[in-house]
């Protein structure tokens, strides 16, 4: 599609907006898989027979299928002499089936309701709605879409959308993070194309098989679902379920939690063991409006798992439910859970020399702040105003207003998305979001003599939170500023329902994983540092500790959460930073399997683990068993403490260096050829041997070399640059 659309004559003005920096490369694709899912959203859709209600007028469905339908195209895609690149009569007739499910279009002539929504908006695809295609491109993207060969037998069949499960979408997310998109321009012509990314690998993000979610479910949402099936009015209860995914991807997690309760409650709807399907999708509609949740630092994942719940929510002449306050971009580990938090002020671990500082900035600012709180006593959390307490009811309030609110059509829709937006940008939700933001955004702001007027010390904000004083229009610019740029994302604004109630009955997921020596080179410095203050006492040992203590916070008592996670879980500071921190915490794990492979292609053994927020009453899981305890060792019995080092190996046992790059790297004959160059390199450049010599040379020799510039300032290694 993409260089379809860049190279037809008529389409000038897309030309000219992505030549001169208008539409960005990321912006381009995003109309690209917005095109692409609407594709799929009716190719779906039709073979499910879901365009219309059961019974619409025939001749009406008929019109459609012969003359509108995907599947017309599809078909016509298969006639390979219809691919006429001088033609583009096929991409119009395919605007014209997306204008049947838009909002004001002429669908209601063919009897179709409008879907509307983010996805059938009429922006929704931005330039490309002006843009011309033509046939051969249109027919051979919509023919690759439609046919795949056969491994066995090498013929082509044709794809059953019917069939397709909305859990697939996963693996196509994890094929997007593989890549980042690109323009390549040669004189007047631009070409779209892919850079290989990291994104997947940067972030230890993978499609999660269904094989390892079912078994997270049973020992957590299963619990509270037999619970609510008890209550006098079971159909409520189960609807009250408040159920979240904090790196939520796709929404694969999230789908299987919302099937597991909407199947309970279609079946206490109908009193049927087995409930039709149209029951079915009627109940698993109002559990994703009333229960399901989920947030993801990577936009395209929102908007994924948007288009997997609109699919599975579905019902022929209803449009798309309205999620955008359910489904969010943010990052998770980044802000505050709880309102209380704000109140510890600008904390002394923000001002610490970081590359690109002035240390003599950073001193005086760190000398300050802990004068500030000293004088202050910071043992005693801040006070919040009146006004500040009003801002938290009013938008308490106009949450609970906005959640009530009707999505039985378009317009409803397009209201309830008016209000919320208002409600998102109103001035009591921008306040708490700046104040929340200060004491986070003072570890990412640069300690320059240019910065010093846009740092906010903690008597500023003590005195801004007791609103006595503003800070300046700059520094708030700058928190504003940054806030945006990391993503920061504070619970008891974003939910604050949730947040208000005591948290969520079940957080289930993936968390990403990245091993605490990539973590800074990863998400920089000023991260590592925020992380550390935010979730102590923790250090650096790996990124999954600091979701497993933000999902625990997140829990309501009595809650579960249930995740898949690296199997390190149980070693060192990885596990005194998470798990032991929860049991601390009166936590317990009442399930756990210690390590199963991944079944998808990314080579990992993982571990699963199942919290209750509480003291755990029932049976205990560990590898498929009943045992009378799961320790923080994944064992069946309580440990006697901590594991101390033996003094005696002091001397013959230790970690030795740690490489801070494999730029740093040389293989012998690099080396030798740099110390011939110049005698002086003999000093930076050593043989190293490490794991990869010990465990694969018997004589155990140096494999490599390396450049060591100790602990040498910055000028002093530019010597041998």
């Amino acid at each position: 599609f993409a260089n379809g659309f860049l190279s037809n004559p008529e389409n000038a003005a897309l030309l000219a907006a992505i030549t001169s920096g208008q539409i960005k490369p990321a912006e381009y694709y995003h109309y690209l898989l917005r095109l692409i899912y609407r594709i799929l959203f009716l190719m779906v859709i039709e073979e499910r027979n879901l365009v219309y209600p059961q019974s619409p007028v025939a001749p009406k469905r008929g019109i459609y299928d012969t003359y509108y339908s995907l599947m017309r195209l599809r078909r016509l895609s298969e006639k390979r002499y219809l691919a006429d690149r001088r033609h583009h009569d096929h991409w119009l007739a395919l605007m014209a089936t997306f204008h049947l499910f838009e909002d004001g279009g002429p669908g209601g002539n063919l009897g179709i309701a409008p879907l509307a929504g983010d996805l059938f908006r009429a922006d929704a695809i931005g330039p490309l709605n002006q843009c011309s295609l033509d046939n051969e491109t249109l027919l051979q993207c919509l023919r690759s879409l439609s046919l795949y060969e056969s491994q066995k037998t090498g013929q082509l069949i044709r794809v059953n959308y019917a069939a397709l499960n909305v859990e697939e979408f996963g693996s196509v997310y994890e094929g997007l993070l593989e890549y980042e998109p690109v323009f390549l321009q040669n004189g007047n012509n631009v070409e779209f194309a892919f850079a290989a990314g990291d994104e997947r690998s940067r972030t230890g993000s993978h499609y999660t098989p269904d094989d390892l979610v079912q078994p997270l479910i049973k020992h957590s949402l299963d619990y509270l679902i037999a619970d609510k099936l008890k209550t006098a009015n079971p159909e409520a209860a189960l609807l009250s379920l408040r159920v979240a995914d904090i790196s939520c991807g796709s929404g694969h997690i999230l789908l299987a939690a919302a099937r597991r309760i909407a199947t309970e409650l279609a079946i206490v709807r109908t009193g049927e063991e087995q409930p039709s399907p149209s029951a079915f999708r009627s109940a698993i509609r109002d559990v994703i409006r009333n229960c399901i949740y989920g947030v993801d630092l990577n936009p395209l994942a929102v908007e994924l798992c948007k288009v997997a719940l609109w699919l599975e929510a579905h019902i022929p002449g209803q449009p798309l439910n309205f999620l955008d306050h359910h489904i969010k971009c943010g990052n998770a580990i980044v802000g505050f859970a709880h309102r209380e938090e704000m109140q510890k002020g600008v904390p002394d671990e923000a001002f610490v020399t970081m590359p690109g500082d002035d240390k003599e900035v950073v001193a005086e600012l760190r000398k300050r702040n802990k004068a500030e709180r000293i004088r202050q006593g910071k043992q005693v959390s801040l006070a919040f105003t009146p006004e500040i307490d009003q801002s938290f009811s009013l938008s308490l309030k106009q949450w609970h207003e906005i959640a009530a609110l009707p999505e039985r059509t378009p317009s409803e829709i397009e209201e309830k998305k008016r209000r919320y937006q208002e409600f998102a940008t109103g001035k009591d939700s921008s306040l708490l979001r700046q104040i929340a933001s200060i004491p986070i955004a003072q570890f990412y702001i640069e300690k320059t003599y240019g910065n010093r007027s846009s740092i906010i010390t903690d008597d500023e904000y003590s005195q801004y939170l007791s609103g006595q004083q503003s800070p300046s229009e700059q520094a708030k610019a700058m928190v504003q500023t940054i806030a945006d740029r990391k993503n920061f994302f504070h619970w008891f604004l974003e939910f604050p329902e949730i947040i208000e109630n005591g948290g969520f009955d079940c957080i289930l997921g993936n968390p990403p994983y990245l091993g605490g020596q990539a973590l800074s080179g990863t998400y920089g410095t000023h991260f590592c540092d925020y992380v550390k203050w935010e979730y102590a006492p923790a250090g650096l040992s790996e990124l999954v500790v600091f979701f497993i203590r933000r999902i625990y916070s997140l829990l309501r008592p009595e809650g579960f959460t249930a995740f898949i996670t690296t199997n390190s879980i149980t070693d060192g500071n990885v596990r005194k930073d998470g798990l032991e921190q929860v049991l601390a915490q009166k936590g317990s794990i009442n399930f756990a399997v210690r390590g199963i492979k991944w079944p998808g292609r990314a080579n990992l053994v993982v571990s699963l683990v199942g919290l209750h927020k509480g003291i755990w009453k029932k049976d205990y899981y560990l590898d498929g068993k009943v045992v009378s305890v799961v320790s923080a060792y994944f064992e069946d019995n309580l440990d006697d403490g901590e594991l101390f080092s033996l003094i005696e190996n002091a001397d013959n046992v230790y970690q030795g260096s740690i490489f801070l790059g494999d730029g740093f790297l040389l293989t012998h004959e690099e080396a030798f050829s740099m110390i011939e160059r110049d005698k002086k390199n003999r000093e930076v450049i050593h043989q190293v041997i490490n794991g990869q010599e010990v465990n694969n040379n018997p004589l155990q020799k140096p494999g490599r070399s390396i450049i060591n510039f100790f602990d040498w300032s910055h000028d002093v290694a530019l010597q041998y640059y």
